[in-house]
């Protein structure tokens, strides 16, 4: 009987703490599988073998015997196409993906139909952002009538240690052009422009920015305008990074060589700390306004946390199939958001 949980990338930074989390509840069910065998290996032992530890390559066919066991994977990798995440369908395996970049879970999207009539549930927007915003994003629908407009704040810690893919991808955005639709008609949007002064752990501007939330949102709630915005926790480097996208000097982050050596200056040099923090603000057709916020420390903590939960869900309820996203499937969202504090002292909400 399938009745194993396996985690792909399980024992990365993110991936472990999920193992970790889920191996307290399901000892000896947590698969941690990676092209790695010693890293799974390492953690297994440091978790007292509370985890099952084998080599898996998603790409590589000859690793799916282990599926045959399992009722449930939780993606900490992106992927390059939907290959894998179609053959978890076809056996009905549910599918939960950590994974934050717009053109993955897109992809992922369009197996909506294969997963109904494959009898699977895949939920994607599982961490912060997208993730939590969508749940602070459904809860203001909930709560204020004729919804007219959402504005997504996410402060992030420049002192975070995140790995070179978050890092090449946030500085390829810097100097990005995107397509929202607004008021039903398609708006071509820059980053880092269009500043907006709020209170997230202290007031400072937020810039627009590419998070995969806002397509998503647009699509599933029926608010006519919803823009994301960024800040980092470090005042003047925000500033700096808004002075040098207006001088188009941003465009040189695209660069390889240029994002190495920021990357090292990072590692060597950190700049901040790790807090994070979300503020979602939603307004009616009146004008009237309802705001809920999020804060704590370590983006990566908080991300494992979020799919924990999730994978609980997706465990122990009886959830519609086919492809969700998170603010789609929780419907108590004040009662979920305060079950990760069982799992992170340092995490706050205010809704």
């Amino acid at each position: 009987m399938s009745s194993k949980i396996l985690i792909v990338g399980g024992y990365g930074a993110v991936g472990s703490i999920i193992a970790e989390n889920i191996a307290e509840i399901y000892p000896e069910k947590v698969i941690v599988a990676g092209r790695s065998f010693y890293k799974a290996k390492k953690l297994a032992e440091k978790l007292h073998g509370k985890v099952i530890p084998i080599q898996f390559d998603v790409n590589n066919s000859e690793d799916f015997s282990i599926l045959n066991e399992v009722k449930l994977i939780i993606m900490c990798l992106d992927q390059n196409n939907t290959e894998f995440v179609e053959y978890c369908i076809a056996k009905s395996i549910a599918y939960v993906d950590i994974s934050a970049q717009y053109q993955t879970l897109k992809n992922i999207e369009t197996l909506h139909y294969q997963a109904v009539h494959g009898h699977a549930n895949v939920i994607l927007s599982v961490g912060l952002a997208p993730g939590i915003t969508n749940l602070l994003a459904q809860y203001a629908v909930s709560q204020l009538e004729d919804t007219d407009s959402i504005d997504i704040f996410i402060l992030l810690g420049l002192g975070e240690k995140h790995g070179d893919f978050a890092y090449r991808w946030t500085f390829n955005n810097l100097d990005s052009r995107y397509r929202l639709t607004i008021d039903n008609k398609i708006k071509v949007m820059k980053s880092f422009t269009q500043p907006v002064n709020t209170n997230l752990l202290g007031k400072r501007n937020f810039y627009l920015f590419d998070f995969s939330d806002q397509y998503f949102l647009a699509n599933t709630l029926n608010v006519p305008k919803i823009q994301t915005r960024m800040a980092f926790d470090v005042e003047w480097f925000t500033e700096l990074t808004a002075i040098l996208r207006k001088l188009r000097i941003t465009k040189l982050f695209k660069n390889e060589t240029v994002q190495n050596l920021v990357i090292r200056s990072f590692h060597h040099f950190p700049l901040g700390t790790d807090v994070y923090g979300v503020k979602v603000v939603a307004k009616d057709k009146d004008g009237n306004t309802t705001d809920f916020t999020v804060s704590g420390n370590n983006e990566g903590k908080i991300t494992a946390c979020v799919a924990t939960e999730i994978a609980l869900l997706v465990l122990n309820e009886n959830l519609p199939k086919g492809v969700l996203h998170s603010h789609q499937i929780v419907k108590n969202i004040p009662l979920f958001l305060d079950n990760l504090k069982k799992y992170d002292s340092s995490f706050q909400y205010n809704i």
